[in-house]
């Protein structure tokens, strides 16, 4: 093996920084290379070592780059991870060298490992359970700063989403202690003035059979205190939403008192009890409408995600949806997902049900209001590129 490289793109930025910091934890004075996909096809040769991460959205885009780079580097060993290469990992054995499966920051050592003896190959499956305190948030040899992740898991078994499979329910905890040393070190840096964090549901923090507020408390608290007047804090928002269950006048109370954003993002997805309900989603349509009043009356800008085009939708729940949508056009925004089926989820299999014209034709009606984002019908022409 001659060189390291890490392949980053704009969707996979997040993950290749974890796997940036394992990597400097196991191998703190071996180099390596972080280098954008064009880049890295120009900068690699043969018996480098080149490590992928994507999700299902760029995967198509993955098999091509990598096919073409072994056509041009047949001796190059590639390595691919992410949430898309763990639930299709045969699959992507017939491009890949080595797929890596679950959790990387333990892998990583035994990735390189391999690949210093010889050759990487096969399937390499990840720790089960990690500590996220034994791994540093960002690596120090080069400036890759970002959102903190301080949730991995979900409390949830959302049949539509690949975490719940992933994970299994099993959620960890980034420390306060932790989170505020790796702000400290980040607010050294220039460039880093936000803190915002990646937590499928952010009030799933320190989760226990319900939310915690005191722990919420504990790290906004903390992280304020940390940041004083050279950053904001940002939570509850994009990357990290909101269960609707999970918002109540104490929390609402908090995100006034601590936090920097105005805007708030609650996962809905369907409006209709039967769905909500065949979905296993923890809350509904009446905790939703509960949660945005008591955000409407903080004068938080509401962000409702939906997905459109969900399995076993009928008239009738759509209906539902329709009438939500009448109910809080102008006072919330909708952000818009046709139903994509990802692998590894409860629903990878199902297919998509047609969305009625009435309510394709109401979500567009906000779009002249500005409160509408995002796609109603899945575009079979869009290529997610890298």
């Amino acid at each position: 093996m001659k060189r390291v490289v890490f392949v980053r793109d704009k969707t996979n930025k997040h993950s290749i920084r974890a796997l940036l910091a394992a990597y400097e934890k196991w191998f703190p004075e071996k180099d390596y290379y972080v280098l954008a996909p064009q880049d890295a096809f120009e900068f690699l040769k043969e018996d480098d070592l080149a490590l992928f991460s994507f999700l299902t959205g760029t995967s198509s885009a993955y098999i091509d780059y990598v096919t073409k780079l072994k056509e041009k580097l047949p001796k190059i060993n590639t390595v691919c991870g992410g949430a898309h290469p763990s639930a299709r990992s045969e699959d992507m054995l017939e491009y890949f060298d080595g797929v890596c499966t679950g959790e990387g920051e333990e892998s990583i050592k035994d990735i390189i490992e391999m690949a210093h003896s010889g050759r990487v190959e096969g399937i390499i499956t990840g720790k089960k359970v990690l500590n996220l305190d034994e791994y540093r948030v960002f690596p120090r040899k080069m400036v890759s700063l970002g959102p903190i992740e301080i949730v991995r898991g979900c409390p949830s078994g959302c049949a539509y989403c690949q975490t719940p499979q992933l994970f299994r329910g099993r959620l960890r905890h980034r420390s306060i202690d932790f989170i505020v040393e790796e702000i400290k070190f980040a607010l050294s840096r220039k460039g880093f003035a936000d803190v915002r964090f990646i937590a499928p549901d952010a009030s799933s923090y320190q989760y226990n059979k319900g939310i915690n507020l005191e722990a919420i408390e504990g790290l906004l608290y903390n992280v304020r205190s940390t940041i004083g007047t050279k950053g904001k804090l940002f939570y509850g928002t994009f990357p990290s939403e909101l269960d609707p269950s999970g918002v109540s006048k104490e929390l609402v109370d908090l995100l006034v008192k601590y936090c920097d954003n105005k805007q708030i993002v609650l996962g809905l997805q369907s409006a209709s009890y039967y769905m909500q309900k065949i979905m296993h989603r923890r809350s509904g349509l009446a905790e939703t409408e509960k949660a945005i009043e008591l955000l409407l009356n903080k004068n938080f800008e509401i962000v409702i995600d939906l997905i459109f085009g969900l399995p076993y939708e009928t008239e009738e729940t759509y209906e539902e949806t329709y009438k939500f949508i009448e109910k809080w056009k102008g006072r919330v925004t909708i952000h818009s997902h046709p139903f994509d089926p990802l692998p590894g989820s409860r629903w990878q299999y199902e297919k998509s049900t047609e969305v009625p014209a009435k309510l394709v034709k109401a979500v567009k009606s906000l779009e002249g209001i500005g409160r509408v984002f995002g796609r109603v019908i899945k575009d079979k022409e869009k290529v997610c590129r890298i």
